[in-house]
């Protein structure tokens, strides 16, 4: 039987030091906090969502080592998977919630773009934007995958209940277990990738303004 696969860990923007001054530097740098802050509640729930993965992961091989005759004892265990799982749907709905006030936040940068007057501070603007709502639409994308994916586990957990379940069966949908979570793991590297450019932009970004308004 092959393992259910781990969630990666995904990235998170990086806090900004408070700016003194005033302008556009200044006016992007509240929003950039602000959508910071918004995603507090996002980042509270990775180490909740990595700790029932990795519970869950052990308690589906422990399943797995009982025998026909501990049927009792699967389904109690397969239940307490299912509870776990619907857990990890509720982290999600907190982390999914969360992304979705940042985005609200980050739209104030559509004021900041329209106050800026030089047209490389608005080229860049645009740009942090752009790449900016881009990551929000790979955080929905892994978001629907894992949903899918926790979809799939529940069900074979639910198989695991019926002892007309054979092995063969199992190891079908276990299958679809895995693929699904392949799925997920390049969601995941899509936006580290993405966070990771972001700062990247977000430090230039800023770095061009404090020299334009010096």
């Amino acid at each position: 039987m092959k393992r259910l696969g781990k969630m990666a860990m995904v990235s998170s923007l990086l806090m900004l030091a408070a700016c003194s001054g005033s302008g556009i530097r200044e006016d992007l740098d509240q929003v950039l906090n602000d959508t910071f802050d918004a995603e507090e509640d996002y980042r509270a729930v990775q180490s909740d969502l990595e700790e029932r993965e990795k519970a869950e992961q052990l308690l589906f091989e422990e399943t797995m080592a009982l025998t026909q005759e501990q049927q009792g004892e699967v389904t109690d265990q397969a239940q307490e998977a299912l509870d776990s799982a619907d857990e990890r749907l509720g982290f999600l709905q907190t982390e999914k919630d969360s992304m979705q006030a940042a985005e609200e936040n980050f739209a104030e940068i559509d004021s900041v773009i329209e106050s800026a007057e030089e047209e490389s501070v608005i080229a860049d603007l645009e740009a942090l934007k752009a790449e900016m709502l881009e990551r929000f639409a790979a955080h929905d994308e892994f978001s629907e995958a894992y949903e899918e994916l926790i979809a799939r586990q529940k069900e074979l957990y639910e198989m695991l209940q019926d002892d007309q379940s054979t092995l063969q069966m199992l190891q079908e949908k276990a299958a679809e277990v895995n693929s699904q979570n392949e799925q997920v793991q390049l969601a995941v590297t899509e936006f580290n990738e993405l966070t990771q450019q972001v700062n990247s932009l977000k430090d230039s970004t800023l770095e061009n303004l404090s020299e334009s308004e010096e």
